[in-house]
């Protein structure tokens, strides 16, 4: 059985690495929101041949000195750009530039007002707030009968904190990619990390719930010992599905085209960090909460 709780102090400081990296990159570099939440325009092509290399795209419509642009593949000739909010001019400039690498035809073209995209922003954030503050509620309701030296509301506390760890840690990864590579935080992006919460959550769940049947049935042993033996008991289990979820994700982040690239990426990522809080965290969480205590 492998002690996990003898090392705690070691993952404590790692994640707190972590945190700190991940703040500090978001701090120096800020989230680079798309145009759903700024505002902007939307366009989506298809060629009437072989589709063109976006690579050969991207660097013709660098030529309009456009400040925001993002160019996905769609289907086996399709395109979509997005740009932020032109004017009539240099929506024909647009598409003169795109012309250069080949016939297409105009499937659609979208535009997102500022206010509509500020509207939106306001919505994402409230939800993800509370998705969050409903997570704290279920777990604090759930586990109020659990037996032992820590209450209800402090499995909530903890589950909620880890919770935050998990989606910080991806968007400080996202605030590198939109630095050095452009990337913006997008819907899909936003809707992954949602995901990744209720991931995440059920992970932790599964750590605690097996927390509870220790403790109701091994009343000898310390809470530490019935903590450490929740994780081992559910390790294999959080190692198997983590892996089992990741290889579809994977083969979406190398296979799926590039508008699913990084929607396939969020979930990479918080899966992973995710499996690692479930594991080296959530049980570690409690039983610090648990010396604090002791300790007064």
């Amino acid at each position: 059985m492998i002690d996990f709780i003898k090392y705690k102090n070691i993952f404590f400081v790692l994640t707190l690495l972590m945190i700190a990296g991940s703040v500090a990159a978001i701090a120096i570099y800020g989230l680079r929101p798309g145009i759903e939440f700024t505002g902007g325009n939307v366009l989506e092509i298809e060629y009437d041949g072989q589709r063109p290399d976006i690579s050969q795209v991207r660097e013709i419509i660098a030529g309009l000195s456009l400040r925001e642009v993002a160019v996905y593949e769609i289907g086996e000739r399709g395109m979509m750009i997005r740009t932020e909010n032109l004017d009539s001019k240099k929506q024909v400039e647009l598409s003169s530039a795109i012309g250069q690498a080949g016939e297409f035809q105009e499937r659609s073209f979208e535009a997102v007002g500022p206010m509509v995209g500020k509207e939106l922003t306001n919505k994402m954030a409230a939800l993800v707030l509370i998705s969050l503050a409903a997570m704290l509620l279920y777990i604090a309701v759930a586990f109020r009968n659990v037996p032992g030296p820590v209450n209800s509301w402090q499995y909530g506390v903890a589950s909620f904190l880890i919770l935050c760890h998990d989606v910080l840690v991806p968007l400080g990864v996202f605030a590198v990619l939109g630095a050095f590579g452009g990337v913006q935080i997008t819907i899909p992006i936003i809707t992954a990390l949602l995901i990744v919460v209720g991931y995440a959550i059920n992970n932790v769940i599964v750590v605690y719930d097996r927390v509870r049947e220790n403790l109701m049935r091994e009343h000898k042993a310390s809470f530490a010992e019935n903590v450490n033996r929740a994780i081992n008991q559910t390790l294999s289990r959080q190692i198997n599905t983590s892996l089992a979820t990741l290889l579809p994700v994977f083969a979406i982040y190398f296979w799926g085209g590039e508008s699913l690239k990084y929607f396939s990426l969020a979930l990479i990522l918080g899966i992973g960090i995710g499996t690692y809080s479930s594991v080296f965290l959530a049980g570690q969480a409690l039983v610090f909460w648990r010396e604090l205590k002791s300790r007064r």
